[in-house]
């Protein structure tokens, strides 16, 4: 299957027209998809999603003028773009790794070296990479990730299209002021990405807190806040939710299929706009039998044995983008956690008539994403790996994040007190969530939920300080929430990806040393 989807896609460049040239050429995901997608129905029209902000959006003269250059030999006296010949920079060489380089025991030692970027070459000319670019991202880089987005996850309409972004951050805050306004409420889950709740109160946006249970969102609450909704008394109906549906952030829990189906169609009932954050979505950590995928493969069980790239993309999720019959979802993906965090790269993907509002924004601040990152990732994924070629490297990444996640595992059951902390083994992403119980030791007992709250907000500040005055750094879970007087819980995030493995067994100890002095502190005190 994943051999015959890459076989069209090698037949489709080979018949397609050259790239678009020039600096900033306008280009569109529209240029680089099958076109079996012409046969699927158009996105619902959602203009009623967007903002004030997406409302007032007008049309940029000096870029709109620069891509309508019908004459063969145009001069340009009108846009300030610089002429190449002012660039210190005359080429960018890179080396890179193999897509298989993985081995626990040795330290890798493969790396291959790309063509170099030069000024005038034809595959992607590094006088243009230096200059300004459009707001979709070149046509090198936008064309090999719509050809990915169409063989992972082959939205089911026709009108999608990709935009490049600056990063998940950047891309989700222009993605808030497109879809809300300032007084409107944002729908997540109870503990959710800190970023999210940041960029939304920076703009005025309340984040409300949906309950969680093993799979993430409960589709029952969602329903039932919408349907209670008091306009008078709460302001706008909500008509945004945002969810980070694989190894949530900071919970680590992942969506099943199911789940993601039934949130979805409540969506549908009160018209939603899903904002799908998913920047984990590549890491499944275990060699388990897969549970299925969104495909006609659904239900068909694989072997991952760590070579198997069928079995691999067997076990990554099923994304609303694959279940999204009505345009109703924006997805946003990230290079940080699969290949580096400074490339400052990402996209995201969505019906044509958002993806054209999140682009008319992009053009009034961050602008492009970077040139030379653009060139990297060019020359990394298209001209050195190729599509399978990075398949490959994303399942040798979760394998060995999947060693990582063992490690972190066996410190955690060696060295915390289980009496008191719970856990759940994460099977995909790079989060442990960690809750500490501390019910039966309170000094006091409760007089209402505010003494409640900010009892276990002083216990989690004791475990943090303690295990920071240890040598270990971790997570506070009341970070992760939009308002924590609505805590009942004392619980700490943990990630596998940041420490030296060999010194994860250590960090690991410190933490769980710190919870056992805090926890004899409040046995001491409540003794008194």
């Amino acid at each position: 299957m994943l051999q015959k989807k890459l076989t069209r896609i090698k037949q489709a460049r080979e018949t397609a027209k050259p790239l678009p040239g020039g600096i900033a050429p306008l280009t569109s995901s529209n240029d680089f998809k099958s076109q079996s997608v012409d046969s699927k129905p158009a996105a619902k029209i959602l203009d009623h999603h967007f903002s004030t902000v997406a409302g007032n959006l007008t049309v940029s003269y000096l870029k709109a003028a620069q891509t309508d250059q019908q004459h063969p030999d145009l001069i340009t006296l009108g846009t300030a773009r610089p002429s190449p010949q002012y660039s210190p920079w005359q080429t960018i060489q890179t080396s890179c790794l193999s897509s298989d380089f993985y081995d626990p025991l040795t330290p890798p030692s493969l790396h291959l070296t790309t063509q170099p970027c030069v000024q005038g070459e034809n595959a992607y000319d590094l006088a243009l990479a230096m200059n300004y670019g459009h707001s979709t991202g070149s046509p090198q880089v936008l064309r090999f990730l719509t050809e990915h987005m169409e063989l992972l996850h082959d939205p089911p309409y026709r009108d999608w299209e990709v935009c490049l972004t600056c990063g998940t951050t950047s891309g989700l805050e222009i993605a808030l002021r497109l879809l809300c306004n300032p007084g409107d409420t944002l729908l997540a889950e109870m503990y959710t990405y800190t970023g999210a709740i940041a960029c939304a109160r920076s703009q005025g946006v309340h984040v409300l807190g949906l309950e969680m249970d093993e799979e993430g969102i409960v589709p029952s609450d969602l329903d039932r806040k919408l349907s209670e909704w008091d306009t008078v008394a709460r302001g706008p109906k909500p008509h945004v939710l945002y969810t980070i549906p694989t190894a949530q952030n900071p919970t680590g829990v992942t969506q099943s299929v199911e789940r993601r189906k039934a949130i979805y169609e409540v969506a549908e009932k009160h018209d939603l706009f899903v904002l799908e954050d998913d920047p984990y979505f590549y890491l499944p950590l275990s060699e388990r039998e897969a549970s299925g995928g969104c495909s006609s493969d659904e239900g068909r069980e694989h072997s991952v044995d760590g070579s198997d790239l069928e079995g691999y993309l067997a076990e990554l999720p099923c994304s609303y983008l694959s279940l999204d019959t009505s345009g109703r979802v924006l997805r946003l993906d990230s290079a940080s956690k699969i290949l580096a965090p400074g490339l400052r790269t990402g996209w995201v993907t969505g019906s044509s008539q958002v993806i054209k509002k999140f682009t008319a924004l992009t053009e009034v601040g961050a602008l492009c994403p970077s040139g030379p990152s653009q060139v990297m990732l060019y020359k990394l994924l298209d001209e050195t790996w190729g599509h399978e070629g990075f398949l490959r490297w994303l399942m040798n990444l979760a394998r060995e994040y999947g060693r990582r996640r063992n490690v972190l595992i066996r410190a955690m059951r060696e060295h915390m007190p289980e009496k008191w902390c719970r856990w759940r083994v994460p099977d995909v992403g790079m989060f442990v969530w960690v809750e500490v119980d501390v019910s039966d030791m309170c000094g006091r007992k409760p007089v209402d939920k505010h003494s409640l709250w900010e009892q276990h907000l002083e216990v989690e500040e004791a475990i943090f300080e303690q295990a920071r005055d240890n040598g270990v750094l971790v997570s506070r879970g009341s970070w992760f929430t939009s308002d924590v007087t609505k805590l009942h819980r004392v619980a700490f995030r943990l990630t596998l990806a940041a420490a030296p493995v060999e010194r994860i067994d250590i960090a690991a100890k410190r933490f769980a040393n710190a919870i056992w002095t805090v926890i004899s502190r409040i046995k001491n005190r409540s003794l008194q």
